[in-house]
């Protein structure tokens, strides 16, 4: 019985790029464009927190863009997940931090994070490179994660008090 012949692949056959995985990633045009639409889009976003006036409530604010009230807080006298998000948002753009954090601390987070997400969409876009490549769907995936259980965590307080 004879072994089957084994030949060596070569490295450019076997990695899927020829780039090792701390090399940039080099943006397509599209790519170009659509990080600096997602980056004008979030400039919009916080000049549009801007514009709105707080709620001295805490939440509400939403309702300044024709927005119902909550639905969750009318029907079962609970705060959302969400409540207070608008609010908080508004008081971030004005540098309120403590505001902002007691409005809803999960979207104190968020700004944070859209914050420091600008610049990079925009320098990116630029250079038409993503750095740094290595692990960036892993911190994008820790963000996503740490957002949801803050969320998550600042509801069942807001819930326990609530009741």
């Amino acid at each position: 019985m004879s072994s089957p012949d084994i030949t060596p692949v070569p490295k450019e056959v076997r990695s899927s790029s020829n780039r090792p995985d701390s090399a940039p990633f080099l943006l397509t045009p599209f790519l170009r464009i659509l990080f600096v639409v997602l980056g004008c889009g979030l400039i919009a976003g916080f000049c549009l927190a801007y514009s709105l006036e707080p709620s001295s409530r805490g939440y509400g604010t939403h309702q300044q863009l024709g927005l119902p009230p909550c639905s969750i807080q009318y029907l079962f006298g609970i705060p959302c997940p969400s409540c207070g998000m608008t609010t908080s948002f508004a008081w971030f753009v004005r540098g309120r931090i403590l505001e902002s954090i007691q409005a809803n601390i999960a979207a104190t987070y968020l700004a944070i994070i859209c914050l420091t997400l600008l610049p990079w969409l925009l320098i990116s876009s630029w250079t038409g490179r993503v750095m740094p490549r290595r692990k960036l769907e892993y911190r994008a995936l820790i963000l996503l994660s740490s957002f949801l259980l803050v969320s998550v965590a600042q509801w069942g307080v807001r819930i326990g008090f609530a009741s």
